[in-house]
């Protein structure tokens, strides 16, 4: 069988603005590993998001465009599905944990409801067995009092509370990928810690495949294998996890790590990058980082670096590496 259970392979993802066309995800490729998480990173805009809802069919037609590329689930490409077979995969055999949990759910269904939907669409439950089914789901989530839960409505429960909902919502079909898209965010410390400890116990639980979508390098230390690095729609930098703490080499992966809070003492001033994500309407032909890159040359301006691999299962867009190959640095 293939280890791969997900294959993107040049992925592009436009979208129409009143500057014209920006490509808000640009020939990304990537693999995911059955049984492993993959972990996404990048500030708010880089095409994180746009990415996940590329793979699930939720681009907007109106505006938005999947120009090029492929998305292959179990060697079937999911962009070649009409909107009736990709129903059937959406949700069922791909889940995903949106962002927001608060503004995710309905909030005129009750969670009973709104979990229950997804098992009779996709399985065809219903009924007590349709109950029962989602009582095991906000167990297994950690929801006590659960038979109080079914009939509350979403503005009745806490941040927590509602993140443990949507989780329950994705695996209510045990899907074989679940795509997390910043499942932490708005949560404090402690929820945060036990909602990232859930989806690792549920991955080995189920033996799935994750894909979690974070700005939060302390978020992905903690669950990914593997970690993607993304910046104005492009891969900048792909490694396992330990390569890309103990040894990461695009200067912006150098930088996000150089920037967490933790890396300082109290009272010390923290460091940043300097300068700010070009917006997608302006980018130039060159590095989309060379206006904020502590390493730039001039052929950084003009031309565009390549993905290419330094060592075994790490990928990097940048010069420098060429330069030391050719032994100018």
């Amino acid at each position: 069988m293939d280890d791969n259970i997900l294959e993107v392979k040049n992925l592009t993802t436009s979208f129409k603005v009143d500057e014209g066309k920006v490509k808000a995800v640009d020939k990304v490729s990537f693999d995911l590993k059955r049984g492993k998480v993959l972990g996404i990173v990048g500030e708010s805009g880089c095409g994180k998001s746009i990415t996940a809802m590329s793979i699930m069919g939720l681009v907007g037609a109106k505006n938005g465009l999947i120009e090029n590329g492929q998305v292959l689930f179990e060697g079937k490409n999911l962009l070649d599905l009409n909107g009736l077979e990709i129903n059937k995969v959406r949700g069922n055999e791909i889940s995903m944990i949106f962002q927001e949990p608060m503004i995710s759910l309905n909030p005129v269904l009750k969670i009973g409801d709104q979990i229950g939907e997804i098992l009779k669409v996709h399985k065809n439950i219903i009924g007590a067995e349709n109950k029962k089914r989602v009582l095991e789901m906000l167990r297994l989530v950690g929801i006590k009092r659960e038979e109080e839960i079914l009939n509350v409505y979403p503005h009745q429960l806490s941040g927590g509370m509602c993140q443990r909902v949507m989780i329950a919502m994705a695996l209510a079909c045990t899907p074989k990928l679940l795509i997390a898209d910043e499942p932490t965010t708005a949560l404090d410390v402690t929820v945060q810690s036990q909602v990232l400890e859930l989806i690792n116990d549920i991955k080995d639980k189920f033996e799935m495949s994750v894909m979690f979508i974070t700005h939060d390098l302390g978020v992905i230390c903690e669950v990914a294998d593997e970690v993607m690095v993304m910046y104005a729609g492009s891969v900048v930098e792909k490694a396992p996890i330990e390569d890309i703490f103990d040894n990461p080499k695009h200067p912006y992966t150098i930088g996000l790590i150089n920037s967490r809070p933790e890396n300082f003492k109290k009272g010390e001033p923290l460091k940043c990058i300097n300068g700010k994500v070009p917006k997608l309407s302006e980018i130039s032909e060159g590095c989309l980082f060379s206006d904020r890159c502590d390493y730039v040359k001039d052929i950084c301006k003009i031309n565009k670096p390549k993905l290419k691999a330094i060592s075994e299962g790490h990928d990097v867009r940048c010069f420098r590496y060429d330069w030391k190959e050719e032994g100018k640095i």
